[in-house]
């Protein structure tokens, strides 16, 4: 396995996303029918902060660290920092968010490729009820698991893009996801990076078809800096009612938390409606 989510475990790329993610499932609430939620790269859950792979680039001091030491604290970051906790050492993966989310009636399955990262994961949230751990691949985990019996639900991918492909493989995943399961919600995570790559899968999603797409970003750096990751981005089908307008006001809050320097931005934007 190349890629390891333990060294960037925290980093502003988990806030953002967790942040997202977290507002997804408060919506699923406001109705009392259950809803099911399937992570197709789930990792192994939690991260130890102070392992020698988190601390060898300390890229959890510049995400959760920040937002753990505002002062006075976001208000609608109030249930994220809860779900998270105000200590240094761990940091919860999306399976362990969405866990907390459940209620009684709702389901999720996790899908993780690596056997060490899933038996890892099946530690941390498996001996929960309505809950499942699959050691499997997680495309091939949307035909398996979609439709759902629940009709209602959201589909977090969230790949690790270390192969030249993974944006090609996302986009006809998210295509067949859709012929299943047409009405789900689906919150696909990529990075910004030196190419614009991701501009290519945004025109790649809109050429096919796919209605309802809204664009989430968050950037710490300009798109064209040649230094890495330059920033986070969410495409989000399906979007619930009103999220751009919430994602509006929250994610600029959140940027000046994450980025005292104030470079890069925020970009909330429809690439296509209905």
């Amino acid at each position: 396995m190349n890629y390891r989510h333990a060294f960037h475990a925290g980093n502003f790329a988990d806030v953002h996303k967790h942040v997202v993610l977290l507002a997804l499932l408060e919506h699923l609430h406001k109705k009392p029918k259950p809803f099911f939620f399937l992570d197709t790269h789930a990792g192994r859950g939690l991260y130890d902060l102070r392992s020698t792979e988190a601390q060898r680039g300390g890229e959890a001091q510049n995400g959760i660290g920040r937002i753990r030491r505002i002062d006075p604290p976001i208000a609608a970051l109030d249930r994220y920092l809860a779900i998270v906790g105000s200590a240094d050492k761990t940091y919860p993966g999306s399976p362990l968010i969405a866990a907390e989310m459940l209620r009684e009636n709702d389901r999720a399955v996790f899908v993780e490729k690596h056997p060490s990262e899933a038996a890892e994961l099946e530690t941390t949230v498996g001996y929960r009820k309505r809950v499942s751990v699959l050691a499997a691949d997680g495309y091939a985990a949307l035909k398996a698991q979609l439709p759902p019996k629940e009709n209602r639900g959201l589909v977090l991918i969230d790949p690790p893009y270390e192969n030249d492909t993974e944006f090609s493989d996302v986009a006809r995943a998210l295509l067949t996801a859709l012929t299943r399961w047409s009405n789900g919600t689906y919150c696909v995570w990529y990075p910004i990076k030196p190419g614009s790559a991701e501009l290519r899968f945004h025109r790649a999603l809109v050429d096919a078809g796919i209605k309802k797409i809204l664009a989430l970003e968050l950037s710490v750096l300009p798109h064209d800096s040649p230094l890495g990751l330059n920033g986070s981005g969410l495409v989000i089908v399906n979007p619930p009612y009103q999220l751009d307008e919430q994602m509006r006001a929250l994610l600029p809050q959140l940027h000046r938390a994450l980025v005292p320097e104030q470079t890069g931005g925020v970009r909330v934007e429809w690439l296509a409606g209905e």
